[in-house]
């Protein structure tokens, strides 16, 4: 099945395939339009690679072939409506203050919309149904993707889910080494490249908990040691000055999945969010 967002698919192959297929994605995503018209030994003319060379990056994004490539590269080309792909614009020393916000802005709405696109409705929906099914909630993610897994827990323990989190990298091998297979593991990663990472999936794993990733859609070893896979969009460098547009998509995953998770026990998880509420103000708290 090819994977949703086909143009982010293309961005994401830079950074983990051949040089051929990295030449075949870089003259697709200079003019998506044309190229998608294109026979199959045109674009790899255009490209400079070979027919076998762009048959072997359709399937890398999940396609069949070429003409299954063409036909949902034509379709997300038209559901798109003018919206542009995610594409940052530098920050740069003569920028006054009311150009670092409107930049700021355009980066986290595209990469939050970009991501919108990537997130697979049925995966999203198989991941709060584990969680609604599972003994306990295990998050893990250093750096900024640990600030989104504290979000996460916030949210869940709202609704009277047992989660657990270790600031700690030493702390989250312990958990990850104690999980049973009734457990779920979240793990956060926007590379999908962070060791520390790796090593917490494949322990999960090996103990039969199922792993939930949060990390770019290709290109992420994460993914691969993972049993769902809710991919954010590449709005950034792997190398990067800060995790800005990122977070924002990381987060707007975890909303996703709380929201998708309240759904499916809306009843139960309504009366608990009115009895927090009405119990915090019956004291007279005006905090959050």
């Amino acid at each position: 099945m090819p994977i949703k967002g086909l143009l982010l698919g293309l961005r994401e192959l830079r950074h983990s395939t051949s040089p051929a297929i990295r030449d075949v994605a870089e003259t697709i995503e200079r003019d998506p339009g044309k190229m998608a018209g294109l026979s199959v030994r045109d674009l790899a003319a255009a490209s400079r690679t070979s027919p076998s060379s762009v048959v072997r990056l359709c399937r890398k994004l999940g396609c069949e072939g070429y003409r299954e490539f063409q036909r949902e590269l034509v379709y997300e080309l038209a559901s798109m409506d003018g919206i542009n792909d995610v594409a940052l614009e530098d920050i740069v020393p003569d920028d006054d203050a009311d150009s670092v916000l409107v930049k700021v802005l355009q980066s986290d709405v595209r990469s939050m919309e970009a991501t919108a696109r990537l997130v697979d409705p049925s995966i999203l929906m198989e991941c709060a149904r584990v969680i609604a099914d599972c003994r306990t909630v295990n998050l893990y993610g250093v750096g900024a993707s640990l600030l989104v897994a504290h979000d996460l827990q916030s949210k869940l323990e709202r609704v009277d889910k047992v989660c657990r989190i270790q600031d700690d990298w030493h702390g989250q091998l312990l958990s990850a080494r104690n999980l049973h297979s009734d457990d779920v593991a979240v793990v956060f990663s926007y590379s999908g490249l962070t060791e520390e990472m790796l090593i917490v999936a494949r322990h999960a794993r090996r103990h039969g908990a199922t792993v939930i990733a949060v990390t770019r859609a290709i290109g992420s070893d994460l993914a691969d040691e993972s049993d769902l896979v809710l991919g954010v969009a590449s709005s950034e460098p792997l190398v990067r000055s800060g995790a800005m547009g990122s977070r924002m998509s990381q987060l707007l995953v975890v909303d996703a999945l709380y929201a998708m998770y309240v759904i499916q026990d809306y009843e139960r998880c309504s009366q608990i969010m009115l009895r927090n509420y009405s119990e915090k103000y019956s004291r007279g708290d005006a905090g959050d």
